[in-house]
């Protein structure tokens, strides 16, 4: 399942919209009765927003009993009787609403052996985006389904847990004109009953409840075949004409994919449906793809480079889940990195092939930077938690299942070679195929493939929270030149207490200024390595593929900030990030980081840029205070101007991606941040360019456009924004002036914003997004938490449980004061947020750690600044 985002750029997302659900007590279901084969015959009402059911489980019985117990939710039951033996047995239900759970007693023990539980049920299509629920467009109902995690329960009595696989056989009873698309191809179609027709699917192969799709409505789909496999992009019809990118990608994607593995793609066809209300950002069901308009359909002449890589992206996450979730399954939630982290580990994979210009290497390392940002807190957890509650599970999927689990897998393929890595991952599919497996399942089987012990490296890095740091010291003399490796777990605010004691199996890789390449496995707290020669400087994460930070002593660092130039762009993000990490735990000064980014000023790699820009601004909105302030933008729009000058404003039509995304990096910083007038001053003038003449702008330019000319903006060109989102049939388009109005600074517009958020013209899917942005506003940012307060019970109304809070509290960590931490403890005392219980703990200790960098760098910076932004600092 692809996160829903509140950032640009799919590396940086960071929350699930999905995760929000009722408290319930965990409760696994008993073993006793297997399930093999579901017949179920659903008969949506779109207008009466119901459903009924008809269903037929075949189990497996290993002990005879009188009750069986399986998992309902927001079902009435009219009739249940249990087959075994030839005989028919009638079954008294009992329900369990806070376990989610039903039981069917009879009055005779079921024997061992093969039974058949038949049920006619009722249900409702809620509002909720969660199991079988209603959905809104161009004046009409849509029926869709979101099952992961615990919502097939809410579709139909089923045994909701991943390791109960079984064949599914499903038929819709859908309204005449209407199509219905499922996880099998149709068999049959025939009229009746009146008004209605009836579509059979194809039976499933093995699977997991969470992964049963049905998607009802008037869909309209473009198609294309890869390797023999239809492939088919759907919409709603007046958006038919945005799916041919998405389609092109799909085909791409499959043909890597199916050469990539011994498995060729084990479904007989792939559908991607674009829905109207989805509240995650995709959902990989097996062999339907269910997705959110914007990360699935875009303008093909007028897409931002943001948006394709995001649609080719996600669309080779949810592709990899057909191996990785759909074919081989995690036995249990504590495993969902298996899914997740595999399907984000090979999700740039296809893309680099297909699209190499994009440097998706580059993007890996970024989303490594990412994951390890979690990981740095106290708060994070290890990539394998316990989780028994619906709550517990959703709030799993995070970026250590996501980001952190691909940073381990990419570090371990690094370092046993990517063919001898392949070799073990095909392996594993292979061995488990239509199964579920454990973590113990995969690096066992790469242990044995690869004769490296993976299984001990990968153990230390899923069981056990937290990122190490990793120091090389470099010893030169008449006997040879050691390299001294030291570890211990990083901790961002490392001075206020001791890092708990922990040790990893790292494969270190070193490289040194002479361009020598070594791995050397730590295994305990230190090491020593041995070279042939006395390096100028080492990079102690080459390639920048380590799961680790680095620490350099001062001599090094500077040594390395004077040669960035021999550093490749990943080693590059990789220092950057590292020593930007060793201020954030107070262990170096801002200024030992601004010397090292003065080292960047011929900087043209995009991703490179975005990493350095990302501190800046953090720097500039957080540490740089009072007289301080105005010197450093000065400063850094010295640093950033010759980059603008090189790229312009204007863009040339053939010019390569990666030249606009670093137009629009460079005066996003140099507008938001530097406050540069004149940068202001174009951006206003853009604006009004494009809202006159729709289509002027860039699109990859136009996203940053939008934004600075609101920083200011009066009601005039908010209305404009309004009313641009508003006519968009293009989720680019509308979500680019949606969100636009978050950036105004007027605290009547602002209001004018949560009034919108709140009301009818937004979706629930993006209440909660329009709200994180603004609280993403500097300006606007206390008045936003103000009225999210003031207006948290209209909140939740709106968005309800599943569309969950870990979007909005995982927003309020860009405060940066201790008063505001202690606000947002105070609130959510008592506005409980079980969905989000861990993110709040996460954002209270990332707002005091910033309050303490602020209060600990502002003086330094200032004394910097003062030297002329080049003199020598003090570690």
């Amino acid at each position: 399942m692809a996160r829903a985002s509140v950032h640009l750029s799919i590396a940086t997302f960071i929350f699930t919209l999905a995760a929000g659900v009722a408290p319930v007590h965990g409760q696994r279901l008993p073993t006793t009765a297997m399930p093999t084969h579901y017949d179920l015959k659903v008969a949506p009402d779109l207008a009466a927003a119901t459903f009924s059911g008809e269903e037929t489980v075949k189990i497996m019985l290993s002990a005879a009993t009188d009750r069986i117990v399986l998992n309902a939710a927001e079902i009435e039951f009219q009739e249940v009787t249990v087959t075994a033996g030839g005989r028919v047995q009638k079954a008294v239900v009992t329900l369990d609403a806070n376990k989610e759970q039903a039981t069917f007693k009879v009055p005779s023990a079921i024997p061992v052996g093969p039974a058949e539980i038949r049920i006619k049920y009722t249900g409702i299509l809620n509002d909720q985006l969660r199991g079988l629920y209603l959905s809104k467009a161009n004046n009409r109902r849509y029926a869709v389904t979101q099952l992961e995690a615990t919502d097939a329960r809410r579709m139909f009595p089923s045994f909701d847990e991943p390791a109960f696989k079984a064949t599914f056989a499903l038929t819709a009873v859908i309204d005449t004109g209407d199509h219905a698309i499922s996880n099998g191809g149709v068999v049959s179609d025939t009229p009746g009953p009146a008004g209605k027709h009836t579509v059979t699917f194809e039976t499933t192969p093995k699977m997991s409840t969470y992964l049963v799709a049905l998607a009802v409505g008037d869909f309209e789909c473009t198609a294309g075949s890869a390797d023999g496999i239809p492939v088919r992009i759907c919409s709603t019809p007046d958006k038919k004409a945005l799916t041919g990118f998405a389609l092109e990608s799909a085909l791409e994607i499959m043909k890597y994919l199916n050469g990539y593995y011994s498995v060729k793609y084990p479904f007989k066809k792939l559908d991607v449906v674009a829905v109207p209300d989805f509240a995650a950002g995709a959902m990989e069901n097996t062999a339907a793809i269910f997705y959110r308009e914007t990360f699935l359909l875009a303008d093909p002449k007028n897409a931002s480079v943001q948006v394709r890589k995001q649609i080719a992206e996600v669309l080779a996450h949810e592709i990899a889940h057909q191996w990785f979730g759909d074919l081989v399954t995690m036995q249990w939630w504590d495993d969902i990195w298996l899914n997740e982290g595999f399907a984000n580990w090979m999700q740039t994979k296809p893309i680099a092939a297909w699209k190499p210009d994009w440097q998706m290497e580059l993007d890996e390392v970024q989303a490594n930077q990412a994951a390890m940002g979690l990981d740095a807190l106290r708060s994070t957890r290890p990539i394998r938690a316990r989780a028994s509650t619906p709550a517990e599970i959703n709030e799993l999927f995070d970026p250590i299942a996501y980001e952190k689990g691909a940073a381990v897998l990419r570090m371990v393929e690094s370092w046993v070679g990517a063919e001898a890595f392949r070799t073990g991952v095909n392996a594993y599919i292979e061995g488990f195929k239509y199964g579920n497996a454990r973590a113990e399942d995969f690096w066992a089987t790469l242990t044995k493939s690869t004769g490296k012990p993976v299984d001990r490296v990968m153990s230390t890095f899923v069981d056990q929270p937290g990122v190490p740091l990793v120091e090389a010291t470099v010893t030169c003399g008449a006997s040879g030149t050691t390299v001294t490796l030291t570890q211990e777990r990083y901790v961002r605010d490392a001075p206020q207490r001791a890092a708990p004691a922990q040790v990893w199996h790292i494969p270190v890789c070193l490289r040194t200024s002479s361009g020598k390449f070594t791995c050397e496995l730590l295994t305990k707290k230190s090491t020593t390595v041995t070279l042939d020669a006395c390096p100028v400087w080492i990079m102690s994460n080459a390639r920048g593929s380590g799961y680790y930070r680095a620490a350099y002593p001062d001599e090094v660092l500077k040594k390395l900030a004077a040669d960035v130039g021999t550093l490749s762009p990943t080693e590059r993000i990789a220092v950057l990030s590292d020593e930007w990490a060793l201020v954030r735990a107070c262990r170096d000064g801002v200024g030992e980081y601004l010397d090292l980014a003065s080292g960047f000023r011929g900087e043209r790699a995009e991703a490179v840029m975005a990493t350095l820009t990302g501190t800046l601004d953090t720097i500039g909105e957080y540490v740089a205070r009072g007289a301080a302030r105005p010197a450093y933008r000065a400063w850094l729009a010295g640093l950033l101007r010759p980059a603008l000058q090189g790229v312009g404003w204007d863009g040339r039509p053939a010019e390569p991606d990666d030249r606009r995304a670093l137009r629009a990096n460079v005066i996003a910083s140099l507008g938001e941040t530097a406050r540069d007038a004149e940068v202001l001053a174009k951006a206003r003038e853009v604006i009004r360019q494009e809202l006159a003449k729709p289509g002027a702008v860039e699109p990859t330019l136009l996203t940053v456009v939008v934004h600075l000319a609101a920083i200011e903006g009066d009601a005039a060109l908010y209305d404009q924004y309004l009313a641009r989102s508003q006519a968009a049939t293009d989720p680019e388009e509308r979500y680019r002036y949606l969100y636009g109005l978050t950036s105004f600074t007027d605290p009547a517009l602002l209001k004018r914003t949560m009034d919108l958020a709140l009301g009818p013209d937004v979706r629930s899917q993006d209440t909660k997004l329009v709200i994180a942005r603004m609280l993403g506003n500097s300006e606007g940012r206390d008045l936003a938490w103000d009225l999210l307060r003031a207006r948290w019970d209209d909140v939740q109304k709106k968005t309800g449980e599943f569309v969950g809070n870990t979007v909005i509290v995982g927003a309020l960590s860009n405060f940066c004061d201790l008063g505001k931490a202690a606000e947002i403890r105070s609130f959510f005392a008592t506005h409980k947020v079980p969905d989000a219980e861990r993110t709040l703990q996460q954002t209270i200790e990332r707002v005091e750690s910033c309050a303490r960098l602020a209060d600990a760098q502002d003086d330094r910076l200032a004394e910097w600044l003062k030297r002329g932004s080049n003199g020598s600092t003090t570690r």
